[in-house]
């Protein structure tokens, strides 16, 4: 219900903070969980499956295992969580990435109480529908990863902070929620878990006021910290030496120069091409992160130039680093949906922000209306490796448009031109007859509209990406002393062991991370050269060969060109078996 001049109304607490609560899931559910269980997309999403499915089977939950090697690029919290649900509920995609949805879903019912605490309880109501509809999470939540799991936990540091900065009377429990998170985040995402809390809680204290390092609970804290993220540490250096320092330098210190001791293909993301992705992910809100919200005298509202430090710190540290991806602003939205939150609930600013972000919208909007009427495959390839690492090598290596033609994405493109005109426009419209529910309530619907958009998007990019038919296609035909071969990284591939839950053998696949896993003792037999691969060929043995080139520019070429029998082509792969 509105107040007379279209505004917000006045929380009635505990009622409103029910009803709050409520409209914040209706909302928020689809947005976050709809689509978990499409086929899942390589590369990545099959390599965090299989080594899930492969804890579970090994019973090992120290050293992660993909195809039978170990793979310690990432710690294993999401690991644990993915393996104990498939435990649950079998090996199913909405398994994979389930972790990913409860995650954001919990970021933004913390996002939801920070708000509450700092601006108040409209803007915390706000802050919360923000986050849920920023247009990233549309991509980013239905992508089996540790991304999601790390923003809850650097979120749930932050909250514990700036609920008990205030609060001495909580006494030996003040600020430990703050050392939980940050030794979960330790777990999700490594060394970066603790590093931002402590950069961002540094900032905060130098910008507001400092407090005592006994205020701080230290000892506590680090007692807790250490209960949490030591154990496996230790587990794992124990378990495999080489491994481990291979987790810690490689992962943390190296990543960050741009400068690892093996060769990837990954390739890094601009820094110009960082903060115009960063933004667009943070759409529609984003916009309104510099508008101002209501002044404040309380204590807790003092402590409101953290949020501002979080943001900063984060997209700060990732725009100077040598490597950074589209994605790697994510830990910073809790914060810029604060702000815009905030800046909702107040209305100071808003006419102003919906004015420029009109403008823009409207010239994206002409533009991409123009642009989708005459797409190229070129431009499509542009466009995605922008958005995308994986077609950024697609680009690099000089692969060819993969898809049979750019009309889908022209008519994503016109939808998307369409929705950014009519959608600003109504919430302008909706802004000047003062009715700012209806204003907000536009936005969302815009970014609903453009969620389904990249739905569609996924739909068209997905049989490209996905290994689920081809690893069906051999599932049928293969009996248990038939052997699968992967031509290059399993990278590209990881799904095949999770969907066809067979080892597999790769050909001239030690490159990037697996140059290291292949001289490890699991690696035995798993590395194979061309001319290993044409003695097994002519073997009594039947062979099932996956690769993701022509036949003429990849290892079929070397193939006895006699008993080659090409079984079909699913999506990106060609599937070529000796019977």
């Amino acid at each position: 219900m509105s107040t007379p001049d279209g505004g917000l109304p006045a929380p009635i607490a505990p009622r409103a903070r029910l009803d709050d609560l409520a409209l914040l899931l209706v909302v928020s559910v689809p947005f976050l969980f709809l689509k978990l269980g499409m086929p899942l997309l390589d590369p990545d999403e099959g390599l965090y499956a299989a080594i899930a499915q492969e804890m579970l089977s090994r019973a090992d939950w120290v050293i992660p295992h993909v195809n039978g090697l170990p793979y310690l690029e990432k710690p294993p919290l999401y690991f644990w969580l993915t393996a104990a649900t498939m435990w649950l509920v079998g090996p199913t995609e909405w398994a994979v990435r389930v972790w990913s949805a409860l995650a954001a879903l919990g970021t933004v019912l913390l996002t939801w109480r920070m708000g509450r605490r700092l601006y108040g309880a409209p803007a915390g109501f706000l802050a919360g529908i923000a986050l849920a509809t920023m247009i990233g999470n549309a991509l980013y939540v239905r992508k089996a990863s540790t991304d999601q799991l790390f923003v809850f936990c650097l979120t749930l540091a932050m909250y514990g902070f700036l609920r008990d900065v205030e609060r001495p009377d909580r006494g030996w429990t003040r600020f430990l929620l703050l050392y939980v998170g940050a030794a979960l985040g330790v777990l999700a995402k490594g060394f970066l878990g603790l590093m931002f809390p402590m950069l961002i809680v540094g900032i905060g204290l130098a910008w507001v006021r400092p407090l005592s390092l006994g205020e701080l609970n230290p000892l506590r804290g680090a007692a807790l910290l250490a209960a949490i993220a030591v154990p496996w540490h230790v587990l794992a250096a124990r378990s495999s030496p080489t491994l481990f320092s291979f987790y810690l330098l490689d992962n943390h210190l190296l990543r960050f120069l741009n400068a690892r001791r093996f060769v990837e293909d990954d390739v890094p993301i601009s820094t110009l091409g960082f903060l115009v992705t960063s933004f667009l992910w943070a759409f529609p809100w984003g916009v309104f992160v510099l508008a101002r919200s209501e002044p404040d005298p309380s204590p807790a509202a003092r402590w409101r130039p953290v949020i501002v430090a979080w943001a900063l710190a984060i997209v700060g540290l990732f725009a100077l680093s040598q490597f950074k991806h589209e994605y790697y602003a994510l830990p910073a939205f809790p914060a810029l949906a604060l702000l815009a939150g905030a800046a909702w609930a107040s209305g100071r600013d808003i006419g102003r922000w919906l004015g420029i972000g009109m403008l823009g919208c409207g010239a994206v909007g002409v533009w991409a209306l123009w642009l989708g009427a005459g797409l190229t495959p070129a431009q499509v390839m542009s466009g995605l490796a922008e958005l995308n690492v994986y077609y950024r090598i697609l680009r690099d290596q000089g692969v060819p448009f993969p898809f049979a033609s750019p009309r889908p994405f022209s008519r994503l493109l016109l939808g998307l031109g369409l929705t950014l005109l009519v959608g600003w426009s109504v919430a302008a419209l909706c802004w000047v007859l003062e009715g700012r529910r209806r204003a907000f309530a536009s936005l969302v619907a815009v970014a609903g509209v453009i969620t389904i958009l990249i739905f569609q998007l996924l739909d068209v990019v997905e049989p490209h990406h996905s290994a689920k038919e081809i690893s069906q296609a051999i599932t049928a035909a293969a009996g248990p002393a038939d052997v699968i071969v992967v031509e290059g990284s399993l990278e590209y591939s990881p799904a095949l062991p999770f969907y066809t839950g067979r080892r597999v053998l790769l050909v001239n696949g030690a490159v990037g991370y697996f140059s290291f896993a292949s001289e490890l003792p699991e690696a035995k037999g798993v590395f194979i050269g061309t001319q290993d691969l044409v003695r097994l060929w002519e073997g009594p043995r039947r062979v099932f060969l996956v690769v993701r080139r022509p036949a003429g520019e990849s290892v079929v070429a070397a193939l006895p060109p006699g008993g080659v029998r090409e079984l079909g082509r699913y999506g990106s792969r060609w599937l070529y078996s000796n019977r």
